[in-house]
C-alpha cells in the first residue's frame, strides 16, 4: 500500500526581478515550494465527457493520470498551486482570475437559515450564533498580507504562459500595493491595466468621499500574449450627435477626416478637382479610386472644403472596452448567492 503512495517533491520557483521592489517586515523570497499529491475529492464535468479542443489540438502533453478539464481543487491555494505546477502545468495556463482577500479587517460569515430554530443562539466561546457561518477570516497580522499575495504571485507567474493574461481583483484599500507587487513579479511591462469597475451604488452614511468602485489590476507575462478586443454599443446621445446622417437606403452613417495626420509626400495629389491637404490625403490614389466608386466619400458642394469619409453604424463594432467599468449591475448584497437559505 505504502508504495503506491506518491512522495512530496520540490518545486523551484523563479526569484522576482522586477522593479520597483515593496519591502515589508518578514519579506522572505521564495525560491522553492514542498509539492504534496492532492486528494480527488470531486470532479466537474462542463464538456459532457467531450475532449475540449484545446488539450486535443494543443495541449498534447496534459498529465497523463489526470482528468481532461473540470479539475476543482480543495484546499489551501499555496498547496494547490505547487501541486500544479509538480504535475506538469508550469507555463500552461492561459489565463488567470484571482478575487484574494481584501484585508478589510473584518471576518465574512454568511447568514444560514435553520429549519425550526430561530437561528440566534451563541455557541460558548463563540462570537457567532448558531444561524451564522464563517466563510474565511480577512484579519492579518503586521506584513502578513503582503507576504501571502507576493508568494502566490510568484507561483501564479509560474504557471502562466508566455501569451496569457492574470487578472487580480482588488479593492481601493491596498491597489497601491498591489499593484507594486505585481511589477515586482511580472516586470513594469508586464502590468498593463488598472480597472475601475463600479461595483456597488453610493451610501449615505460615508463620511468622506463613497468608496463605490473595486480594482481589477491586468498584467501579462510576455510581450506577445493573447489579446481579443470587446466592445460595447454605443449609447442613443452619442448617436444622436456622431451619426446624425443617413442615406438614401436609411443607413445611419457620420463623416471622418480623410487627411493625413503627419505629413506623406506621396500623398500629395488633386483629386476631383479638390487640391491636396496640407499633409497630403490618408490614402493612395488607388485606394481613394476604390472608396470613390463604392460611395464610400462624401463631396460638399463647395471645392473650398474636402470630401470626407463615410463610416456606417452598422459596420461598427461599438465602443472598444475601456478602463472604467459602469454597466455591470451593483452587487446586492441581499440577493447575493452567499445568503444561503438551508432546508435542515
Amino acid at each position: 500500500m505504502t508504495d503506491n503512495i506518491k512522495k512530496p517533491k520540490d518545486v523551484a520557483v523563479t526569484k522576482a526581478k522586477g522593479r520597483p521592489m515593496l519591502t515589508w517586515v518578514g519579506k522572505k523570497p521564495l525560491a522553492r515550494v514542498r509539492a504534496y499529491p492532492a486528494q480527488a475529492i470531486e470532479r466537474f464535468d462542463a464538456t459532457a465527457g467531450q475532449v475540449l479542443p484545446l488539450q486535443e489540438a494543443g495541449w498534447s502533453d496534459w498529465p497523463k493520470d489526470l482528468p481532461k478539464g473540470g479539475l476543482l481543487y480543495h484546499g489551501d491555494n499555496k498547496d494547490v498551486l505547487a501541486h500544479l505546477l509538480a504535475n506538469g502545468f508550469r507555463g500552461k495556463v492561459k489565463l488567470i482570475y484571482i478575487d484574494p482577500p481584501f484585508d478589510s479587517g473584518a471576518d465574512y460569515v454568511r447568514k444560514v437559515q435553520l429549519r425550526g430554530a430561530k437561528g440566534t443562539v451563541k455557541i460558548d466561546g463563540e462570537d457567532y450564533t448558531l444561524g451564522e457561518q464563517v466563510q474565511y477570516s480577512d484579519i492579518w497580522a503586521n506584513d502578513n498580507y503582503l507576504q501571502f499575495l507576493y508568494e502566490r504571485l510568484l507561483m501564479l507567474r509560474e504557471l502562466l504562459s508566455e501569451d496569457g493574461s492574470l487578472y487580480l481583483h482588488c479593492d481601493w484599500n491596498k491597489a497601491h500595493h498591489l499593484r507594486c507587487l505585481i511589477e515586482e513579479v511580472f516586470g513594469q511591462d508586464g502590468f498593463k491595466n488598472e480597472i475601475v469597475w463600479q461595483r456597488v451604488a453610493a451610501r449615505s452614511d460615508s463620511v468622506t468621499y463613497n468608496h463605490v468602485h473595486d480594482v481589477i489590476m491586468f498584467c501579462t507575462k510576455g510581450a506577445d500574449f493573447t489579446w481579443n478586443q470587446l466592445h460595447h454599443k454605443f449609447n442613443e446621445e452619442y448617436l444622436e450627435v456622431k451619426y446624425a446622417r443617413t442615406d438614401s437606403a436609411g443607413r445611419r452613417y457620420r463623416l471622418d477626416n480623410i487627411t493625413s495626420p503627419n505629413p506623406r509626400p506621396n500623398m500629395m495629389y488633386e483629386w476631383l478637382g479638390h487640391a491636396p491637404p496640407e499633409k497630403g490625403w490618408r490614402y493612395e490614389l488607388a485606394t481613394m479610386q476604390r472608396l470613390h466608386d463604392e460611395g464610400r466619400i462624401w463631396y460638399p458642394d463647395s471645392k473650398q472644403k474636402r470630401p470626407q469619409l463615410i463610416r456606417y453604424l452598422d459596420e461598427s463594432d461599438g465602443v472598444p472596452l475601456r478602463s472604467i467599468w459602469t454597466d455591470i449591475n451593483p452587487v446586492n448584497m441581499t440577493l447575493s448567492p452567499e445568503n444561503v437559505s438551508l432546508a435542515e
